[in-house]
C-alpha cells in the first residue's frame, strides 16, 4: 500500500469539514458510509433504515472491496464512517496517520473468513499450495491471514501466486476455473464452496500465531467531532440489530439474506461463524477499553502494523500509544447508557 502523504490528509480533512458545515445544528445534511455486502447484523440496520435514523440524516452507501479502499476514501473525503472495516486496514491507516478513530467493534472474525480450495485441485496439505493460484482482496483481513498462512508454513510468494481480487471477481474467476483457492469472507466464500470448493482450516492456528482479525467501525475525525450524537446514534442502531440477531436469529437471517444475496439458511450459518461482540463488552478491557485506558485491541493493531512493515506494505509503525489513542470508546459508553 502506498503511504498517504500529509498534504493529501490535510486537504481531505479540510474538504470533509467544509462538507460537514452544510448540515443543520447538531445534525449532518447527510452521511457517507462505506460498507461491505456481508452476512452480518450490520445488514439488518442498513436494510431496515436504522442507521439513517440513528445518524439523523440520509445516508449515501458506497460498497467497497476492502478496508484499504475505505482508507483511501477517508483520505479523499468521500467517507465519513467505515462499517466493518478490517483490523488490518485499520492498523495500516493508524500507522500512516489517517484522520479516523475506532469507535466500535463489529466482530471477532474467527472462522468466518477462511481459506477455500477447489476440490479438483486436490489440495490436502500446506505443501500442496506450491504452484497454485490463490486470490484474496489485497489490504484486507483475508490477505493478512493468507500471508500469515504462507509464512507459518514456510511458503513464499515464489511458491504461490497470490492474486488481488475483490469478492465478486473471485466468484467470477472461480466459475471460470482461473484460480485454485481463495481466502475471502461470506457471501463470496459460501458461493465458491457451492461451486466446487471446500474449506481448508487455518483460522485457529493463525489466531494462536498472532494473526487474529476483527472488523471495526471507524469514523472520520471531523465527522466525530462535529456530529457526536450521530455517531452515538449509529452505534445504537447496530446494537439494535445485534439484539434482533440474539433474540430472533431466524428472522434476522431472512433480512440479512435479502441484503447479502444468499438464502436465509446460508445467512444463518455464516453469522453463526462470527463472534459478534455486544456494545457493552466492546468497551471492555479485551477490546476498546475506556478513555485513558485503551483495551488490549491496541496491541492487536500494533502487532498487525508491525507485520505490515515486515511485509513492506507500509513503511513504518508507531508505538503502541498511537494505536491506543485511536481507540475512542466515548461514543460506545453513551450508546450503552
Amino acid at each position: 500500500m502506498t503511504a498517504i502523504t500529509r498534504r493529501a490528509a490535510l486537504a481531505a480533512a479540510a474538504a470533509t469539514l467544509v462538507a460537514g458545515r452544510a448540515g443543520a445544528q447538531g445534525k449532518p445534511a447527510g452521511a457517507k458510509v462505506g460498507f461491505f455486502t456481508e452476512a452480518k447484523p450490520t445488514m439488518i440496520a442498513k436494510g431496515q433504515g436504522w442507521f439513517a435514523e440513528g445518524v439523523g440524516a440520509p445516508i449515501t452507501w458506497t460498497e467497497y472491496g476492502s478496508g484499504a479502499e475505505i482508507n483511501t476514501a477517508m483520505i479523499g473525503g468521500s467517507c465519513d464512517i467505515g462499517l466493518a472495516t478490517g483490523s488490518v486496514a485499520t492498523a495500516s491507516g493508524i500507522a500512516q496517520g489517517l484522520p479516523f478513530q475506532v469507535v466500535g467493534l463489529v466482530d471477532n472474525i474467527g472462522p468466518a473468513e477462511e481459506m477455500t480450495v477447489r476440490t479438483a485441485a486436490n489440495i490436502k496439505t500446506a505443501a500442496d499450495f506450491k504452484g497454485k493460484k490463490v486470490a484474496t482482496p489485497f489490504g484486507s483481513t483475508s490477505h493478512f491471514r493468507l500471508l500469515g498462512f504462507l509464512k507459518t508454513n514456510g511458503l513464499t510468494l515464489r511458491d504461490v501466486t497470490v492474486l488481488d481480487m475483490r469478492p465478486a471477481a473471485i466468484q467470477a474467476a472461480w466459475i471460470k476455473g482461473e484460480i485454485d483457492a481463495a481466502y475471502v469472507w461470506a457471501p463470496a466464500k459460501s458461493k465458491i464452496i457451492e461451486a466446487g470448493g471446500a474449506p481448508f482450516r487455518t483460522w485457529d492456528t493463525l489466531d494462536k500465531a498472532g494473526y487474529a482479525i476483527a472488523d471495526v467501525i471507524i469514523v472520520h475525525n471531523d465527522f466525530a467531532k462535529t456530529y457526536p450524537d450521530s455517531v452515538v446514534g449509529f452505534l445504537r442502531a447496530y446494537g439494535r440489530a445485534l439484539k434482533m440477531w440474539r433474540d430472533t436469529p431466524e428472522e434476522a437471517a431472512k433480512i440479512v439474506a435479502q441484503q447479502a444475496g444468499v438464502t436465509p439458511e446460508v445467512a444463518l450459518a455464516e453469522m453463526k461463524a462470527y463472534d459478534f461482540v455486544d456494545l457493552a463488552a466492546q468497551a471492555g478491557e479485551q477490546w476498546l477499553g475506556v478513555p485513558g485506558k485503551p483495551g488490549k485491541f491496541a496491541e492487536v493493531l500494533k502487532g498487525t502494523a508491525d507485520f505490515l512493515v515486515e511485509q513492506r506494505s507500509i513503511r513504518s509503525a508507531p508505538g503502541i500509544e498511537a494505536f491506543g489513542k485511536a481507540l475512542n470508546s466515548t461514543f460506545l459508553q453513551k450508546a450503552v447508557a
